[in-house]
C-alpha cells in the first residue's frame, strides 16, 4: 500500500499537520522496516519537521516535542499506517504499510543489543542441518547493554544539538514467542562478536564466535556430541577465525577444550593451538562437556576429562 494513498489531504484541509503526517508516512515506507520502537519513531518525526514536505510552511518550532509525536501517531493510526505489534503490543510500533519479516529480523530491529546465537546461528551459518524450534539470542549483561543503548541515543541526538529524544531506548523484555517462534535470551558478560546479516536485518554471532559458543554452552548448541560432529566437519574450513575467537576468550578452560578438539581429535596445526597448552591445569572439574559427568578417560596434554 502506497503512503500517498493512505493520507491524502482533502481540498478543504491543507493543514501543516496533515502535510507532516503525509511526510512521516512516506518516511516510514522509505525505511522499509515493519517494526520500530518509540525512540526510532520520534527520530523520523524529527526528520519530518526538519525537512517539511512541499506545501507545508515552516513550523513555529523546528524541534518537535512529545505532543507533536502523539498527534502524529494518532493521525497515522487513524489512517491505518501504524498499529500495535501483534507480539510486543503497544511497546512496539507496527508499520502496516510494510510487509512483515521473520522473527530473527523483528527481534533485532526491536532490540539493538541482541544477536542470533548458538544453535540458531549455527543453522544460519550452515554448520548444522538441525532446524531449532527456539530462536536463541545473546545480549551482553545489563550494564553493558544499557551503555550500548546510551551510546546509540547520544549519536542520534548529536546532529540535532537539542534535547534528548523523549522516548529513551530501554532494555527490551521479549515476549515468549515472536512470529510464532519461541524466543530464548542468553545474557553474558562475554557476549562476543557479531556481524550484520547480508540478507536481512538480523545480527548473527560471528563465525569464530559461533564455534566458541559451542564449547561454552554446548547445551544451547545441540549437545556436545553434536558439537564435536560440527567441529569435525567444519572447523578446518574456518580454522583462522576459530583460533582468533578462542585466543580472544579470557577462559583458559575453553582454550583447553578447543585445543583438545583441534589437536587430538582433528589433528589440525596452528601456532595458536600450541600456545593454549600453557593454559592446561589439573583439576577434577575440568571436563570436555561441562554438563556431563566426570569420566576416567582423559587427555594428559589438555588435562581434560573426556566425558563424551
Amino acid at each position: 500500500m502506497s503512503s500517498e494513498s493512505v493520507i491524502r489531504p482533502a481540498a478543504s484541509d491543507s493543514s501543516d499537520a496533515t502535510h507532516r503526517a503525509q511526510r512521516l508516512a512516506e518516511l516510514l515506507e522509505e525505511r522499509g522496516k515493519p517494526v520500530l520502537t518509540a525512540f526510532d519513531f520520534f527520530e523520523l518525526v524529527r526528520r519530518a519537521y526538519r525537512d517539511p514536505p512541499v506545501g507545508a510552511s515552516r513550523p513555529r518550532h523546528s524541534i518537535p516535542d512529545r505532543g507533536d509525536d502523539r498527534r502524529l501517531k494518532l493521525a497515522l493510526r487513524k489512517e491505518g499506517v501504524i498499529g500495535d505489534d501483534r507480539d510486543y503490543g503497544g511497546r512496539v510500533i507496527r508499520v502496516l504499510t510494510v510487509p512483515d519479516l521473520p522473527a530473527e529480523d523483528v527481534v533485532c530491529l526491536v532490540d539493538p543489543t541482541c544477536h542470533v546465537s548458538h544453535l540458531s546461528a549455527m543453522q544460519r551459518w550452515g554448520l548444522t542441518d538441525r532446524n531449532p524450534n527456539a530462536l536463541i539470542l545473546t545480549r551482553p549483561d545489563r550494564g553493558t547493554a544499557a551503555a550500548r543503548l546510551r551510546s546509540r541515543m547520544d549519536i542520534a541526538a548529536a546532529p540535532e544539538g537539542a534535547a534528548a529524544n523523549p522516548f529513551p531506548l530501554k532494555i527490551v523484555g521479549h515476549p515468549p514467542r515472536v512470529r510464532r517462534r519461541t524466543v530464548r535470551i542468553h545474557e553474558s558478560k562475554a557476549a562476543g562478536a557479531f556481524v550484520e546479516s547480508r540478507d536481512g536485518d538480523a545480527r548473527l554471532s560471528a563465525i569464530g564466535q559461533t564455534f566458541l559458543d559451542t564449547l561454552q554452552r554446548p547445551d544451547l548448541c545441540g549437545g556436545m556430541s553434536h558439537v564435536l560432529d560440527v567441529w569435525e566437519e567444519h572447523a578446518e574450513t574456518y580454522l583462522d577465525e576459530v583460533v582468533a575467537a578462542v585466543e580472544a576468550s579470557a577462559s583458559g578452560l575453553v582454550k583447553s577444550r578447543a585445543g583438545y578438539v583441534l589437536d587430538e581429535r582433528l589433528g589440525l596445526r596452528h601456532p595458536g593451538i600450541e600456545r593454549w597448552k600453557a593454559f592446561g591445569q589439573r583439576g577434577g572439574s575440568r571436563k570436555l562437556d561441562p554438563a556431563g559427568e566426570f569420566a576416567e578417560a582423559h587427555s594428559e596434554t589438555w588435562m581434560l576429562s573426556l566425558n563424551v
